[in-house]
């Protein structure tokens, strides 16, 4: 996905991600014990990356997407001025990114790698995450778990809920139609997002994006090939083992 794309999707990123919060703890643990300075790539606007800075973590977040990031700062001047010493919001490519300093930690959450859709991007990324990562530091990713009864239906149409917009006061409606590739393992998605306005005029935006997927052992094996060690699989945030149905898989990785 493109810069353009998430920008133009920014306005709504917030609003339909306000009710998950499950993964934050995760990765606030996970923080607290590497006891150094933290990266996420794709942080978007900040709803990882503030809660770690908020545990007394320096963090650094970086983006493709400009329009996140100034949503991620405008949260940021609102905050008390120690945690805001803790951050540092970067504009960058995680595929070819390059800081001067190395991390206890880097994560990649909310599935955000799967918008590299070949191998070789992918191994870019994972490469420049490894040579950012101090001697035996911590790797997070986070990938959805692809079923094939799902991957099977080829195509399907899904009615999302609807959430409410507090800066327009009006309620945004959510569908989408997605279409897997089988051969190229990937899913391409329409996301329609429709309301009508105060006058009764009716808006659609539609946000079309694609992603890669990914196996279990795929995965594993990506991860070893850039240098990684992985210590665990988990289906969930709770730390349940992975398992075809949990939806999720959480790689948990050492630089080896």
């Amino acid at each position: 996905m493109g810069e353009a794309v998430f920008d133009r999707i920014a306005r709504f990123y917030d609003y339909e991600q306000e009710g998950f919060v499950k993964d934050i703890p995760f990765y606030v643990e996970y923080a607290k014990k590497c006891g150094g300075e933290v990266l996420e790539l794709a942080c978007g606007t900040g709803r990882v990356l503030i809660p770690i800075a908020q545990e007394g973590i320096q963090v650094t977040g970086m983006d493709i997407s400009e329009e996140m990031l100034n949503i991620a700062r405008g949260k940021t001047v609102k905050l008390d001025e120690s945690t805001r010493e803790n951050i540092e919001i970067v504009h960058g490519d995680m595929k070819q990114f390059y800081l001067k300093k190395k991390f206890s930690m880097i994560y990649i959450a909310f599935r955000s790698f799967q918008s590299l859709l070949t191998k070789q991007d992918q191994g870019a990324c994972l490469e420049r995450v490894n040579r950012h990562l101090e001697d035996n530091g911590l790797f997070i990713l986070d990938l959805f778990a692809p079923r094939h009864d799902i991957l099977a239906q080829v195509k399907r149409s899904l009615n999302l809920d609807k959430f409410y917009d507090k800066e327009n006061d009006l309620y945004i409606n959510r569908r989408c139609e997605d279409e897997y590739d089988l051969a190229n393992q990937t899913l391409k998605e329409n996301r329609f997002y429709e309301w009508t306005d105060k006058n009764g005029k009716s808006h659609e935006e539609i946000w079309s994006f694609e992603l890669s997927y990914l196996f279990r052992y795929e995965a594993k094996l990506l991860l070893e090939k850039y240098g990684f060690k992985v210590e665990n699989v988990f289906g969930d945030f709770d730390k349940s083992p992975y398992n075809y149905y949990s939806g999720e898989q959480i790689f948990v990785a050492r630089k080896d």
